[in-house]
């Protein structure tokens, strides 16, 4: 028997205003210390049934992660650039943002409210921008015209992607292919040996996406959000 240890995210819980915790889930979990929470995110490489006291669990979804092996590529567009080398409003890429997170667990749980989702998604791309919490962004600018967007990290000699997305009145030619391509490219040069990009599982154009371009599943993560009630 053993013991469930919340570990307090303290960037949650600023910016949701609320106590937030996170528990990875084992057989025979024993509840200790909840009561402290507003919100307990449960996480598991399998699915699960979890009860806990005083708490309803509102919202679950299977996170899936892509990964390839990078090779050299030189499939790249004239069109795609790194963000501070063109002018593109922050607005445009908020916009696009949003469309990147249509199935985000942030706004698929009612219970967050749109506005947060928002503001998280803005928040997400500052801090892309300022190299926070990624280390660039490529946009795809044709036109004049902001068409797709991906962030990506470097993590020693892999890389991982934040956010990705196509502008809606664009997708379907092959712009989304072009900026998994050129970031290949761009890591393939800096050494990198993986890239890895999550989705939800239950993203199936995502997912059917990331394998036509080479891409495998590399693990999946069951979630599961507890609110208190």
């Amino acid at each position: 028997m053993k013991f469930m240890e919340i570990k307090k995210l303290d960037w949650d819980s600023d910016f949701f205003n609320i106590k937030v915790g996170e528990i990875n889930y084992y057989k025979n979990l024993q509840e200790e210390n909840s009561a402290d929470y507003d919100l307990i995110y449960v996480l598991s490489n399998e699915d699960f049934q979890l009860k806990l006291d005083h708490f309803e669990n509102l919202f679950s979804e299977t996170k899936v992660n892509f990964v390839k092996t990078l090779e050299a590529n030189t499939d790249t567009s004239k069109f795609i650039f790194e963000f501070d080398k063109v002018t593109i409003d922050k607005e445009q890429l908020y916009l696009l943002a949003y469309e990147s997170g249509k199935n985000s667990r942030f706004l698929l749980d009612a219970k967050f409210g749109e506005n947060h989702f928002k503001k998280l998604y803005q928040t997400w791309i500052d801090n892309s921008i300022n190299k926070k919490f990624a280390d660039g962004v490529l946009v795809y600018f044709e036109e004049n015209i902001l068409k797709g967007f991906v962030t990506y990290k470097i993590n020693d000699d892999t890389a991982s992607v934040g956010l990705i997305a196509v502008d809606n009145n664009y997708q379907g030619k092959g712009i989304g292919a072009k900026l998994v391509q050129n970031l290949e490219h761009l890591l393939y040069q800096k050494k990198i040996k993986q890239l890895t990009i999550p989705t939800q599982l239950s993203n199936i154009q995502a997912c059917s996406f990331y394998t036509k371009q080479g891409y495998s599943i590399k693990n999946k993560t069951f979630i599961k959000h507890y609110w208190k009630i």
